[in-house]
């Protein structure tokens, strides 16, 4: 969804009957923690996200917060951060919610952009990550 259009606030009929979204963590120095997944060979997979954006919480319930509590065993970092940050401006983020797969060097695997399929999107998700560890090897 645009983060300028009412899409991301809008309530999701869906959304209403799910559990809130599980935790995952805030994003704290950018740049130490793309130090601290080079160091242990993990992509960082960081989701952006704007207040009130339903499909944001989507991403989130359905995914990311699976992939956050499993983080060890699925050789990731996981983050949570706001759209707008000053570390961010270099990622020219136009929608969310975005999930960026990250390194040392920067952006490792294409970013997902949206929420188009729930059918699809977990595959999307394993794809990018899988790609971001072979460039961490």
């Amino acid at each position: 969804c645009d983060w300028s259009s009412d899409v991301c606030s809008s309530d999701l009929s869906q959304s209403s009957s799910r559990q809130a979204p599980a935790h995952i963590p805030k994003l704290d120095q950018l740049d130490k923690q793309l130090d601290r997944a080079g160091k242990q060979k993990r992509p960082l997979v960081l989701l952006v996200t704007m207040p009130g954006c339903g499909w944001c919480d989507l991403v989130k319930q359905d995914y990311l917060q699976h992939l956050a509590r499993d983080q060890d065993k699925e050789g990731v970092l996981v983050f949570e951060t706001i759209q707008g940050g000053p570390e961010l401006q270099r990622y020219r983020i136009t929608m969310v919610p975005t999930v960026l797969f990250l390194g040392p060097q920067g952006e490792i695997a294409e970013r997902l952009i949206g929420y188009g399929s729930r059918d699809f999107y977990g595959a999307y998700l394993n794809e990018r990550i899988a790609s971001a560890r072979k460039k961490l090897v």
